[in-house]
């Protein structure tokens, strides 16, 4: 201490230059000290730490003593206040009991209630209740004679006299004599005597006659003043503590210690009170009393009284003793702190300053200033330790300085290899003798979408697809083998689709020559075989585009002579009725020849006429054709045994392109027309719209039959087909089609499961001109009040029209079933129905037959598959509707077939 303190003063007065050179010596004096001397001075002061400690649980051990303590003495007090009630209320309830026991009240009740002097008998018993019953308990405010009809026959209330009590105050009601003497009404108001008291009420029986009847009851009203004396006694509950009752209604009854006129006004909805109501569960303990203040406080349920006694006092009151003893351990608990860091402050003072000198020059050390070292003049341990951290530095810097230039070259060396395997284009990776991943470049995580650390120490069978996966293992057993690279080709399926690897693996050797791992280098060759196909394939287009060009070209001369003299001759074979005939095929023949030499031109031609550019709408185009074709998917179908389904929950809001609408009408069209195809026993297509990174994309799926490599290698070569018939110009026309909108077309099929192709079209933000509507102020949105009952039992077809409809302005209700069309029409009105003629369960003529006896007709138009129903119900003849629309349609037809007959009834 005595060392320890002259820092202290040194440091204080070390300014001053008086001072200086006493202070050095004696600082020096105070450093030439050995550590240990300086730690057991510290640690004889940190053993006054355990003393406080001890002091401090004392105090806590002794302040739940005293709680506890008085707790119990508050909850002894509270039971005896208990106690000190029910003795009280037992003498009122004995008194009562020993009232309706006197055979003067008996007898005399007896003789008023047989009507004998009956005046005179009451006058004599309420003189007799006022001097010789009254005055006996000076609490009771009144004594009250009813009969079994609960009217007051005597009373020492004159007043009181002929009232009912029961209409008056109910005080009778729920009262079993059979199984208690006496019964206690709880206190309250009472309205008949006019004060706040509490009726203990008793029936009075026959004399000598045992009857389960009595004679009537005998109600005696005391004065609250009976229980307030045993409540506002507060000896020994000190100046905060009061005891008081609370009815079941949480409002008090007896007198307050802090609030004025507290009987039957004040509320107490607190804690403990809730706690009885709720769960008859009574509490000791603390909480906020009725004022708003903390509380020590003790209830208990009186139940036969309906009452809650509540006693309660000011916790800081009850506590108060706790608070010297507080005191006394916080200001001891304090010296020690005080004393422990004042010696504690001066033992840090005499050895932080080395010790931070120290820490400052290793931090700086290992920031890489190797020119740092300790200036530390001391004689004792830490001196020597700043002479050795000194020692050390000069010898890590040596080897530092020695080792600097090789990891310069290193990091550079390693920078530029980095550099190279993560900027390359190719797949690298580094496996084990094991199989296991060591590395891969960022090229080879953009392919599997893993990360070096997710794939470190898995096989190439946990990463790629087993087929690969495979392939991959037989090259690395054939360089572990031979120890010598080997080059192949493989295919690797991933989320983009199948690619084509041309892959280098080769050894990798430790400095030892022991081969310790594999080196691989993958280059994706998939692009560029596209591009070889592609170009092969356009080439051979070329190639086809200008033989065809020529041949079309001779062809429509040929037969464009041929036509004008069959025209000719036509005209000069009048009469002759087998030569017009044969003339007439040959004319056809012409014309399917013409055709044929069209869709050749149309094969070779590389632009679209930009006059013929115009905004078209996919998803359009796609309804559009569903209902064009709904006689060969649907109709005719069906009348074979066949089902084919629609799927198009996929087509999503897409942008228009920029095309001609009729030559994009024909490729979808075709490509519709081949999946139906596909399927001779029926199936599913579905239709998918999406729009990404600025293109639009249309899929067409099929279950059918599904194409071989082979197939689908040649299907878009011209006057290839495997069909019967046709020229095989139909997919090669598609081709080009697409080609010339700067689209691209994709096929993905395989035998026994279907296939499946995608468009690509470069979306468009051009202003041009608008997909052409119907003639009929096309485009233009009516807004119309006109009702639709749209019944058609395909779906696909069904969500087409009803969209159509509803966006032209018309309320349309859509059904599927000929049932649920024919409940509509009878509970609500329409002003048209448009009826598929095909409906499973009910036919068309039902339901047409059926609006007749409705009181309101709708307009009626039918949706016919067959081609000459029109002459089989010409005029609507045989059935009474307004149009008829048949297949193949568009639906411009049907907006205006719709807005036709409207038109017509307005």
């Amino acid at each position: 201490m005595h060392y320890a303190a002259n820092i202290a003063i040194i440091r204080i007065f070390q300014k001053t230059k008086v001072l200086r050179f006493f202070c050095r010596r004696e600082e020096k004096k105070v450093k030439s000290f050995n550590i240990k001397w300086k730690i057991l001075l510290f640690g004889l002061c940190a053993a006054l730490i355990p003393i406080a400690l001890i002091t401090t649980m004392y105090y806590l051990y002794l302040r739940t003593e005293i709680r506890d303590r008085e707790i119990n003495r508050f909850t002894a007090l509270a039971k005896a206040k208990k106690n000190y009630l029910l003795l009280c209320i037992a003498s009122k309830e004995n008194r009562v009991i020993d009232f309706c026991s006197d055979g003067y009240i008996r007898e005399s009740l007896e003789k008023i209630t047989h009507g004998e002097y009956r005046s005179t008998i009451i006058q004599s018993l309420t003189k007799y209740l006022k001097t010789a019953k009254l005055p006996i308990d000076t609490h009771m405010l009144g004594i009250h004679i009813v009969d079994t009809e609960y009217n007051v026959i005597v009373s020492t209330d004159e007043k009181m006299a002929g009232k009912n009590i029961y209409t008056e105050e109910k005080l009778l009601t729920n009262m079993d004599f059979t199984q208690k003497k006496v019964y206690l009404y709880p206190l309250h108001f009472c309205s008949l005597c006019g004060m706040k008291g509490f009726h203990i009420i008793s029936p009075i029986h026959h004399l000598g006659i045992s009857r389960k009847e009595p004679l009537g009851y005998l109600i005696a009203c005391f004065d609250v003043s009976a229980i307030n004396e045993i409540f506002t006694d507060y000896r020994n509950i000190g100046d905060t503590g009061e005891v008081y009752l609370v009815n079941r209604d949480k409002i008090m009854i007896t007198e307050s210690r802090f609030v004025k006129d507290a009987p039957l006004q004040q509320k107490v909805d607190t804690e403990p009170v809730r706690k009885i109501l709720e769960s008859s569960q009574e509490m000791v303990g603390i909480y906020t009393d009725y004022r708003e203040r903390q509380v020590v406080g003790v209830s208990i349920d009186i139940p036969d009284c309906q009452w809650i006694l509540l006693a309660e006092t000011d916790k800081a009151e009850l506590f108060a003793s706790l608070k010297t003893l507080g005191i006394i351990s916080l200001v001891l608990g304090v010296s020690v702190c005080l004393l422990v860091s004042c010696t504690g402050t001066l033992f840090a003072a005499s050895i932080s300053r080395p010790i931070q000198k120290l820490k400052a020059a290793t931090k700086s050390f290992s920031a890489g200033n190797f020119k740092g070292r300790v200036s530390l003049r001391r004689n004792d341990e830490l001196g020597e330790l700043a002479n050795s951290f000194n020692s050390m530095a000069d010898t890590i810097e040596r080897e530092i300085q020695y080792s600097s230039h090789t990891m310069s070259e290193l990091v550079k060396s390693e920078l530029k290899y980095r550099s190279i395997i993560n900027n390359t284009t190719a797949l690298i990776s580094i496996i084990d003798m094991n199989g296991r991943y060591l590395l891969i470049n960022k090229e080879y995580e953009n392919f599997i979408h893993k990360k070096t650390e997710e794939v470190a120490g898995k096989t190439v069978h946990d990463i790629l697809p087993r087929k690969a996966a495979d392939e991959i293992v037989i090259h690395d057993k054939k360089v572990f083998e031979t120890k010598q690279p080997v080059q192949y080709k493989i295919q690797v399926d991933s989320d983009t689709g199948q690619h084509t690897f041309i892959s280098v693996k080769f050894p990798i050797f430790k400095a030892d020559g022991i081969m310790y791992a594999i080196g691989s280098i993958s280059t994706d060759i998939t692009d560029l075989k596209k591009m070889e196909t592609e170009l092969l394939h356009a080439q051979k287009l070329q190639g086809l585009g200008v033989m065809a060009s020529g041949i079309a070209h001779e062809l429509n001369n040929i037969l464009a002579v041929i036509d004008a003299n069959i025209q000719l001759l036509i005209k000069e074979s009048k009469g002759r009725i087998k030569l017009l005939q044969a003339l007439s095929i040959i004319r056809e023949q012409c014309i399917d020849g013409a055709e044929v030499v069209r869709r050749m031109k149309e094969f070779t031609s590389t632009s679209v006429d930009p006059r013929k550019m115009i905004q078209v709408n996919m998803n359009s185009l796609v309804n559009n054709i569903i209902v064009f074709t709904k006689p060969l998917w649907k109709n005719i179908a069906e009348g074979k045994g066949l089902k084919y389904q629609l799927n198009t929950d996929c087509l999503k809001n897409v942008p228009n392109i920029k095309g001609n609408s009729p030559e994009l009408r024909e490729v979808v069209l075709n490509i519709f027309l081949n999946a139906l195809d596909a399927m001779p026993e029926g199936g599913t297509i579905s239709l998918s719209t999406w729009e990404k990174e600025g293109y639009v994309f249309l899929s067409i799926a099929d279950t059918g039959t599904g194409m071989t490599d082979e197939v689908k290698a040649k299907i878009f070569d011209p006057f290839f087909t495997t069909k019967k018939k046709g020229m095989g110009l139909g997919m090669s026309v598609v081709y080009g089609i697409v080609k010339r909108h700067g689209g691209t077309i994709e096929v993905q099929s395989q035998p026994g499961k279907g296939s499946t192709f995608t468009l690509k079209f470069p979306a468009t933000a051009e202003e041009l001109p608008p997909q052409p509507s119907s003639k009929d102020d096309a485009g233009k949105k009516r807004k119309s009040k006109y009702r639709i009952l749209l019944v058609e039992d395909e779906l696909a077809i069904g969500k087409i029209l009803e969209n159509l409809l509803s966006d032209n302005g018309y309320i349309v209700q859509y059904v599927n079933e000929g049932r649920k069309a024919i409940d509509l029409l009878s509970k609500e009105c329409f002003d048209l129905m448009l009826c598929d003629i095909g409906l499973p369960d009910v036919s068309v003529w039902d339901i047409i037959k059926f609006i007749e006896t409705v009181e309101k007709k709708p307009k009626i138009g039918i949706l016919a598959g067959i081609p000459d129903i029109k002459e089989k119900y010409k005029n609507g003849q045989l059935l009474a509707f307004d149009f008829i629309i048949t297949s193949p349609y568009e639906l411009e037809e049907v907006l205006s077939s719709v807005r036709r007959v409207f038109d017509n009834t307005v």
